[in-house]
């Protein structure tokens, strides 16, 4: 199951990333450009030859996303980016033109990116963020001791110790996206810095190297294709599209009941645990316990007034009787509201614990998904099947954020 949800719903929106993919920038998104992908390969062909250093399919124009190392292969929205190139190429295809999708691992550091900062949730939904490289034998075991050996064995083997570097992550990504027939670089290896300095845009290298007919960009990049709009034209180069990357939070079936069971709208986790509480608590509101409050009132008023009218008919021996059973009944109407109160504490503190659950898997630390889980979530949890169901859910062609269901 897929959920389209409006991105502008969500926190950490550029205004520059609504801009281009609302068509208000210079630079359009690819899906509004279509149109022209037959044409623009065929200029691409005309002017650009692939670099003799890299093994390139013939006759095929290149969809290019790079990548930012980082350990476990970056934050997921790295992986989402190599998928999207794959769905692209697909695009392309549709369109009778062959192009091959190309992973450039960048050696410059992802804008907001903690280097060293690895977050994970385990087959608890726990949120768990470790900020040290010290590493043991045991290190990946301990952090996913439930996940898939064979993803497993790959990271480890990738990233052994002293190699969190571009290498760990171009060896990392060939082992994923081996399947897709993905061609994964360094970027040492296409666009060299000493061609044009550091001061010219990376996709403007890129294309002087590789027959490259789209990028995808995330929102930390279209400042720089806007930038490099211009320099394509100044070097007679055909101007590549620019895709964006699908903007995905992925889920479980539980994390979508829990949801579903109280009320909850998705960008309302956004908002932090103790406020997403507070919409839960009155989804649980209950007039039950108010309710009994006024029967026991009403039960002692009327009990008073018995008193009164029987008493002077009646022994004292009677009487006491009378008020025994006047005492049973109160008690139990008060212990069936102390029950209803403690039945509703019970319902706040396992909710508490489902929130808790859902906030760190789909909204962690209250930020995108994609922005903060690793990148070897997906693998390691769901197997090289849960990535080939994400690939087949993925929508390239929608501006929303999509919130996808893998069990």
């Amino acid at each position: 199951m897929t959920v389209g949800i409006d991105i502008k719903k969500l926190p950490e929106c550029l205004e520059i990333w609504r801009d281009f993919l609302e068509c208000r920038l210079p630079v359009l998104p690819g899906s509004a450009e279509t149109g022209r992908i037959a044409e623009l390969a065929d200029s691409i062909k005309q002017k650009s030859l692939p670099s003799s250093d890299i093994n390139f399919p013939p006759g095929s124009v290149a969809v290019v996303a790079n990548v930012y190392a980082g350990p476990f292969g970056g934050p997921l929205s790295q992986l989402l980016k190599c998928l999207a190139a794959i769905k692209i190429c697909a695009e392309f295809k549709k369109n009778g033109v062959a192009a091959a999708p190309v992973c450039c691992v960048r050696k410059d550091a992802q804008p907001d990116f903690l280097p060293w900062e690895i977050n994970f949730v385990d087959r608890g939904s726990k949120l768990h963020c470790l900020k040290s490289a010290a590493r043991d034998e045991d290190f990946f075991e301990k952090i996913f001791p439930d996940g898939d050996r064979e993803s497993l064995s790959a990271l480890k083997e990738a990233f052994a110790p002293g190699t969190y570097s571009v290498s760990s992550c171009a060896r990392w990504l060939e082992y994923l996206m081996k399947d897709f027939g993905v061609l994964v670089i360094e970027q040492g290896a296409v666009a060299p810095d000493h061609n044009s300095g550091d001061s010219e845009p990376l996709c403007l290298r890129q294309s002087r190297e590789l027959p490259v007919a789209a990028f995808v960009a995330d929102s930390s990049e279209i400042t720089e294709y806007v930038k490099a709009l211009p320099l394509w034209d100044r070097d007679g180069l055909p101007r590549p599209l620019v895709w964006p990357c699908p903007d995905v939070t992925i889920s479980n079936a539980r994390n979508l009941k829990t949801l579903k069971r109280y009320g909850l709208d998705f960008s309302q986790l956004f908002d932090g645990k103790e406020r997403v509480m507070d919409y839960v608590r009155v989804a649980l509101k209950s007039d039950v316990p108010a309710r009994l409050q006024k029967l026991r009132d009403e039960a002692v008023a009327v009990l008073d007034e018995l008193e009164t009218a029987v008493f002077a008919a009646r022994g004292e021996r009677s009487d006491r009787i009378r008020k025994a059973r006047a005492a049973r009944i109160i008690y139990q109407l008060e212990k069936t509201q102390k029950h209803s109160r403690d039945a509703l504490a019970d319902k706040e503190k396992a909710a508490a614990n489902r929130i808790c659950k859902t906030c760190d898997f789909l909204a962690p630390l209250g930020r995108r998904q994609k922005d903060v889980l690793c990148a070897a979530q997906i693998p390691v949890s769901y197997g090289r099947a849960g990535l080939r169901e994400l690939y087949e859910r993925l929508d390239i062609t929608t501006p929303n954020h999509q919130l996808i269901e893998i069990n």
